[in-house]
């Protein structure tokens, strides 16, 4: 059987892939929310279409703070509340992204003790976001899940109209059971878009390699 070289090459990078344990990275499943994501709020986040590559995360952070924090509480008492149209403040002083900034969450996810972990995203803005892992751990009284863990992974900034890859390597402290994802914008107010966050087990081996990459990488931007 002949295989074009595009084929191969895809073959190629899903062998080196390791199995997503984020359900539905892509944000492609599900009909009008994405499956396993908290629903968005059509004011500072929103699922848009991107052709080629299907469903994206768009986050805006230029809408007015006081409108959002308005809106975000009569949302939480009433989670069918319409969406008000977006107001954009002419000082970017006063937007969303200037203190809260906005975010959208995964659903929870089950811990290893002691394995690594790689987290990947595909982004594209002109600022710094961040895309957090949050870890809990059961609270020895209380029994119920509390914070005890995070990183984050900060894509660099770059031309607003180009799609970047980038990841990172953490493992978690020994007492965290639990971890999701966070996908977080702020400063500068603007829009951001992301897709394809993956959350891969790998080696010892796999997470120093990345680390070193990495450290290459920011030596090569500050030279």
């Amino acid at each position: 059987m002949r295989i074009g070289l595009s084929v191969m090459m895809l073959l190629a990078a899903a062998l080196q892939a390791g199995e997503n344990l984020l359900p539905n990275g892509s944000f492609d499943e599900g009909g009008k929310e994405a499956l396993h994501w908290e629903k968005t709020d059509n004011l500072t986040s929103f699922w848009r279409n991107d052709g080629q590559r299907g469903r994206i995360l768009e986050l805006d952070t230029r809408p007015d703070r006081k409108q959002v924090l308005a809106y975000w509480k009569e949302r939480k008492r009433n989670p069918d509340v319409s969406a008000p149209k977006a107001v954009i403040p002419e000082e970017p002083l006063k937007s969303i992204g200037s203190n809260e900034g906005t975010a959208l969450d995964s659903v929870l996810l089950d811990v290893k003790p002691g394995q690594d972990y790689k987290l990947s995203v595909d982004y594209r803005g002109a600022g710094t976001p961040f895309v957090w892992i949050k870890g809990f751990m059961i609270h020895p009284k209380r029994k119920t899940l509390t914070d005890c863990y995070q990183t984050r992974l900060a894509p660099p900034g770059g031309a607003a109209d180009r799609w970047r890859s980038c990841s990172i390597t953490f493992r978690p402290t020994p007492q965290t059971v639990k971890m999701k994802v966070r996908i977080y914008a702020y400063w500068p107010a603007g829009v951001y878009w992301f897709d394809n966050v993956r959350l891969e087990e790998i080696t010892p081996a796999e997470a120093a390699e990345l680390r070193r990459k990495r450290v290459e990488t920011e030596e090569k931007n500050v030279n």
